[in-house]
């Protein structure tokens, strides 16, 4: 039993009330949370202090005590707690977290250890709330894949961990429960009988025990883990995202004492009742990454609870913060051109089609794309990234050193994604991550996978990479990286050539070739108000500006109108290491346009031509590009002649990131589709991340927030994170620095349904509305498209996943509208908007870019 006197605590006299009914333990465990997470630190003390007392063998209200003596500001004590609560859960990514906190306000090296094993332990959650902070756990891939569900993978990773980490029985009890669940019970149980003879008492012990264990024996574990865990919620996380091999007992009652009296404040917010009632129903714990349930309306019934998200991960936030100014910095240096694998097993692959590369450029084309990829590859592992060159229609490139075979494959999507998956699981079987694709050809060489559009506009089908980076079926938030080395239209090679020098170069250390304001030699010195900068159409300024502050608020933002593609040579954003652009772009057209604000002027206003392809030769060399215009990143029929991004790498860009197809945006905050996208792919950039890990860490960002707003992905924001694609370098970063090793941050996995469920549609016409809400819709999208007054629309009725209360509307309403424009160079370009109405609320509007 634990010792319950570890700090001396004397409760206030109390005045008369009246008493409270029993409540369940985890309902009073998680009110007591929310108490310390509002502040009330006193509360949560004594309600830590009145669940040790009812249950003095449970590992929740020792790490609870820890986070709030924390909070208290006693470090010393709390440290005792949280290595009590790990000693009976040394699993526990919250009492990590607080135990480093508690050891960095003390000033001891072990925080950052602390803070490893925190990661460790949540390796889905933690890096996602303190990017940064932690540094990725080198032995952590095993449990990122038992965290997913992927127990052959887990067990294949873990098995490496153990056997260089003998003593680590934390690592032991993972690789258990991977085996186990990958049906290797005699191992599992090997290994079970390790962790009995060192640490019999912890808890993933007793439960890989009553998991293994004959009927017999398992009922006594069974009733000793109900000891440690009274409410299974230590037990659910430990198995998820799979349910515990048995049924959990009903949460026990606590008898109401003067300690828990003080949480009566709390526990209708998270009981799902009144506090005065006397029957407060048990609230299931979850998963920390599974979708919040929806609440039903008063008169369903049985009503339960709504699910909260874990409390370790939330705790998680209140340590970090506290750790962020004190050990943000451990073991960094700067950054290098590539980042260096060391401490992380991470492996990239290149990839290719010699029969795709040999129809397009014949034998002596592909003989000189070969030449360089093996260079490129050679470059990459030099700078310490593990690097494999593989042609999916060649065997031998295909054999790995270690003796894996895997069968080459057609030029199909589907087969080509089911390769890249058997590469993941062969790097994954000797110990490493996959975390980046480099695909080498446009869509003639490695196909795009043609993904159904969800939104009513010009596009039939999405052009996307995303699967190639998706192990589920789920490839909206994909879990590596993925980027594409085009080619351009025609049978010359000059262009992939071009590109793939410029990489070899990059990582080699070589200058790039760039027409430069700043001399080269301190172009990688300059502050970066010289090296950033952004251009954007005029309307989409407010937006434009919010997003481009994110990495860097005093850049130098110019706006089309007033300046076109006649001023552009003459401005100082035609020589930045980084150009964000917001500008209209259009199908198979080569400029990119601007709009003025509003009011716009009437009919006879042209969109004016604000970019052409040849004014950005050399303007990034060396740099990126970063693209919201649609159809930034189409690549049929485009070459450099007729396409400002490949314009850009033919002229030394490292980089460009774009749509292939119409993207969204809005010109008001706060930010939404591509505009949010692209703030958080900068704000990684500034943070010193390579450009493929700022879009991959955007995207899952990008999903996270709009979770957290809506409680779902729509269309629009499926469309967003399907479109974008990375052409040129994944590697390459804005500033570099020296020559120290820093390895790149673990994948961030955000707490959403990674398959979102199908939602119905309904296509309504305006009689099926009610007049006023028509209204309402042409009045938002007159802000933005002047024609919608008249134009027709287009009526889409929506399931509201959200729908909580009765009264709520049980439907979103979706008005699409579409409107020409002429352009300054005799073009039109068709922009569409849509709006989203909930009830008679306006909550979302977008239009093309």
């Amino acid at each position: 039993m634990i010792d319950t006197e570890l700090v001396p605590y004397a409760a206030p006299p109390q005045a008369a009330h009246e008493p409270l009914p029993p409540v369940d333990f985890g309902t009073a465990r998680r009110a007591a949370e929310l108490a310390l997470r509002l502040g009330d630190v006193d509360i949560a003390l004594r309600a830590g202090h009145g669940l040790l007392r009812a249950f003095p063998d449970a590992a929740s209200p020792l790490a609870l005590l820890g986070h709030a003596l924390l909070e208290a500001g006693d470090p010393y004590a709390a440290s005792d707690y949280f290595r009590h609560a790990l000693e009976l859960n040394p699993l526990d990514a919250g009492a990590w977290a607080g135990l480093a906190g508690a050891l960095a306000s003390t000033g001891s090296p072990e925080a950052t250890e602390a803070l490893e094993r925190a990661a460790l332990h949540d390796p889905l959650g933690s890096e996602g709330l303190a990017p940064g902070v932690a540094a990725a756990p080198a032995l952590g891939l095993g449990v990122v894949y038992l965290c997913r569900g992927m127990p052959t993978l887990a067990a294949a990773e873990l098995q490496q961990a153990v056997a260089f980490n003998p003593g680590r029985d934390d690592l032991r009890a993972h690789y258990a429960e991977a085996l186990r669940r990958a049906g290797n019970l005699n191992e599992a149980r090997r290994q079970l009988r390790a962790l009995e003879q060192s640490s019999p008492l912890a808890l993933p012990t007793v439960l890989l025990g009553a998991a293994l264990a004959g009927e017999a024996d398992a009922r006594a574990l069974r009733t000793l883990c109900a000891h440690h865990d009274p409410d299974g919620a230590i037990t659910r996380r430990f198995f998820a995202p799979e349910n515990p091999p048995w049924e959990l007992p009903a949460t026990p009652k606590i008898p109401s004492d003067h300690d828990l009296e003080l949480l009566k404040p709390y526990l209708h917010l998270v009981g799902g009742q009144k506090a005065r009632s006397s029957h407060l129903p048990p609230a299931e714990d979850s998963s920390p990454h599974a979708p919040v349930a929806s609440k039903r309306s008063p008169s369903s019934a049985p009503r339960r609870a709504p699910v909260e998200l874990d409390p370790d991960v939330r705790s998680y936030i209140a340590t970090t913060d506290q750790l962020r100014h004190r050990i943000a910095d451990v073991g960094g240096g700067p950054r290098p051109l590539a980042p260096w694998s060391s401490g992380l097993p991470l492996a990239q692959v290149i990839l290719s089609s010699r029969a795709g590369l040999r129809r397009r450029f014949g034998e002596a084309g592909l003989a000189a794309v070969n030449l360089r990829l093996r260079t490129l590859t050679d470059a990459l592992r030099r700078r310490g990234l593990h690097t494999d060159l593989c042609y999916l229609d060649d065997a031998t490139s295909l054999r790995t050193p270690e003796g894996d075979t895997i069968a080459p494959v057609a030029a199909d999507p589907t087969a080509i994604r089911e390769l890249v998956q058997s590469l993941a699981e062969a790097h994954a079987g000797r110990g490493r991550e996959l975390r980046v694709l480099l695909i080498i050809g446009g869509d003639d060489v490695v196909p795009f996978h043609r993904l159904p559009n969800p939104i009513p506009d010009d596009d039939p089908l999405v052009l996307s990479d995303n699967p190639y980076a998706s192990d589920d079926a789920g490839h909206a938030v994909p879990q590596r990286i993925v980027a594409r080395v085009p080619e351009g239209a025609g049978s010359d090679p000059a262009l992939l050539l071009t590109i793939l020098d410029s990489m070899i170069a990059h990582h080699n250390g070589e200058r790039p070739r760039a027409r430069l304001m700043l001399p080269l030699r301190q172009a990688h010195k300059a502050p970066r108000t010289e090296i950033v900068g952004g251009y954007a159409a005029e309307i989409w300024g407010e937006t434009s500006r919010e997003a481009l502050d994110a990495i860097e608020p005093r850049a130098q933002l110019r706006f089309s109108p007033p300046l076109t593609a006649g001023d552009f040579d003459r401005q100082p954003l035609a020589a930045r290491r980084l150009l964000y652009i917001n500008l209209h772009g259009a199908q198979g057209l080569p400029n990119f346009y601007g709009q003025p604000d509003s009011p716009w002027s009437g009919p006879a206003t042209k969109l004016p031509v604000a970019l052409r392809p040849d004014q950005i030769n050399g303007a990034v060399a060396g740099g990126m590009l970063l693209m919201e215009a649609c159809y930034g990143a189409e690549l049929a029929g485009r070459t450099p002649a007729n396409s400002i991004p490949l314009r850009a790498l033919a002229s030394g860009a490292l980089a460009c990131v774009g749509a292939t197809v119409n993207a969204y945006g809005s010109s008001q905050t706060p930010l939404v589709a591509a505009d949010l996208l692209f703030q958080r792919m900068l704000a990684q950039l500034a943070n010193g991340s390579p450009l493929g890990e700022a879009l991959h860490h955007a995207r899952h960002e990008f999903a996270q927030e709009m979770y957290r707003r809506q409680g779902y992905l729509d269309d629009v924001d499926v469309k967003t994170l399907i479109e974008f694609v990375l052409l040129g370098d994944p590697w390459a970063v804005l500033e570099s620095g020296g020559d120290g090793r820093q390895p790149w941050p673990a994948s961030r996995i955000a707490g959403i349904e990674r398959v979102p469920k199908p939602r119905p549609k309904a296509v309504l016409t305006e009689s099926d509305v009610p007049l006023d809400l028509v209204r309402l819709a042409r009045e938002a999208l007159r802000r933005v498209m002047p024609g919608a007054g008249v134009a027709p629309l287009l009526i889409t009725a929506q399931q509201n996943p959200r729908r909580q209360r009765k009264g709520d509307p049980e439907q979103n309403l979706v008005f699409s509208a579409r409107e020409n424009h002429a352009t300054a160079d005799g073009y039109y370009v068709t922009q569409a908007a849509h709006v989203t109405l909930n009830g008679k609320a306006v909550v979302k509007m977008v239009h093309t870019r």
